[in-house]
């Protein structure tokens, strides 16, 4: 009896261990996790803090730069401001942190040069203050014509002509003024003249057809073919622009005022990726071969134009050239960024049919196969003249557009950024 009795006692304390155990075990268990739920939140929060970091950067960056060229002493106060806080922040990555430590530092430093240059001319000798005074304005104009090109050349016809007229109107007498007033009306009367041919040729290739339509009583309110839908399929979704490269195309529209003198080839793109919030990746075999280091001075000084046109000004002075891959800005080599071409087809044939299209197809020329060629001709035309007019081989570039009849498509080779303007707008 004893016996049994002892022999219970053991079993339940047996049984009370292996509880304890387990308890013990599901304590630890739950404690370990409670620890890694409280590091996660904590990392989440960190990197909350540090967006906003970024975007304070931002921000003030883009501040100082408007400041520059009004108050130069209020941007250099605020550049000082960000420096500061950057310097106590503790939310950044140590890598960073440097970077925009870096950045921040060099604009001080050109501020700063500006600053000493400006203070240096405000005392000028009296005899010294005429030739002072043409060559500042002989600046003004060259800066001014560089803007009305930029402008040209992003296909701101408008913009450039009321630029070149502002500028005549200031520099009434200089030739140069009068020069790009006259050639700015002359490209944008010759803009206007394209978009009315190319409003004629519509209206007038459509004429007898929207004749026989008006003779027909319509069933609805609106009447479309009956294979509208049919037609209209293929374009629109074939090159779909993703939701990065819209922002990327977007952020190389930010017009941008800046001045850069001897700074840091590095400093200056960690600038540019900071200031439009998209990564701009560097491609050091090619840096090798222009002979470029992170080290390698830029001067440069910009007015109203985007920063798609500073980057390439930029790296065009090197040899070098960017290309939108793989929904990234890379920065290569020229040569390699011709090579980079893409081919692709865009179908345009609910645009350019008229009616006529079995006879461009099965070779009976006619009335609307001719039709159809001038349409076409107008599309390429609009296409080489409005969406990066340099890539084109036509004016120099290495970019070529094909009519297939066949798909009634246009084949295009061309870079991807022209693909993505391309896909967002012109033939969406």
């Amino acid at each position: 009896m004893a016996w049994k009795t002892l022999s219970r006692m053991h079993g339940l304390l047996v049984a009370g261990v292996v509880l304890l155990t387990g308890l013990t075990a599901s304590s630890a268990v739950a404690q370990s996790e409670g620890k890694d739920d409280l590091l996660d939140r904590q990392r989440r929060l960190l990197e909350v803090q540090a967006q906003k970091v970024e975007a304070d950067v931002r921000s003030a960056l883009r501040e100082a730069t408007t400041l520059a060229s009004t108050e130069p002493a209020l941007a250099l106060q605020k550049l000082r401001d960000l420096q500061s806080k950057l310097e106590d922040d503790t939310t950044l990555t140590a890598k960073r942190k440097e970077t925009l430590l870096r950045v921040v530092k060099d604009r001080i430093r050109v501020a700063e040069s500006a600053e000493r240059a400006e203070e240096k001319t405000e005392k000028p000798e009296i005899r010294r203050r005429p030739e002072n005074v043409k060559a500042t304005e002989k600046d003004e104009i060259q800066q001014s014509l560089e803007t009305i090109r930029a402008l040209r050349k992003d296909g701101k016809m408008e913009e450039a002509n009321r630029s070149a007229n502002e500028l005549l109107r200031k520099y009434p007498d200089s030739p140069a003024a009068q020069m790009a007033a006259r050639t700015a009306a002359a490209a944008e009367t010759l803009t206007n003249l394209r978009g009315l041919r190319n409003d004629q040729n519509k209206r007038l290739s459509s004429l007898s057809r929207d004749i026989d339509r008006s003779a027909t009583p319509s069933d609805g309110d609106v009447e479309f073919p009956k294979d509208f839908k049919e037609r209209t399929k293929n374009r629109g979704s074939a090159n779909p622009l993703t939701a990065k490269e819209k922002a990327i195309l977007k952020a190389l529209d930010t017009p941008i005022t800046v001045s850069f003198k001897d700074s840091r080839f590095q400093d200056v793109i960690d600038y540019l990726s900071t200031l439009i919030n998209q990564p701009i990746l560097l491609d050091n075999n090619a840096l090798e071969e222009a002979k470029i280091t992170y080290e390698t001075p830029v001067t440069v000084k910009v007015k109203g134009v985007t920063v798609r046109t500073l980057l390439r000004k930029i790296l065009g002075d090197f040899g070098l050239a960017y290309m939108i891959k793989e929904q990234t800005i890379q920065v290569t080599s020229a040569l390699k960024a011709r090579e980079t071409m893409i081919t692709r087809s865009y179908h345009v044939g609910d645009i350019v049919d008229t009616g006529g299209l079995d006879s461009i197809r099965f070779g009976n020329p006619g009335i609307g196969a001719a039709t159809i060629v001038q349409n076409v001709n107008a599309i390429i035309d609009l296409i080489q003249t409005s969406v990066d007019p340099d890539s084109w081989k036509k004016n120099g570039g290495q970019g070529t557009i094909v009519f297939h009849p066949g798909t009634m498509s246009l084949v295009i080779r061309n870079s991807a950024e022209v693909h993505s303007m391309l896909g967002g707008g012109l033939l969406r």
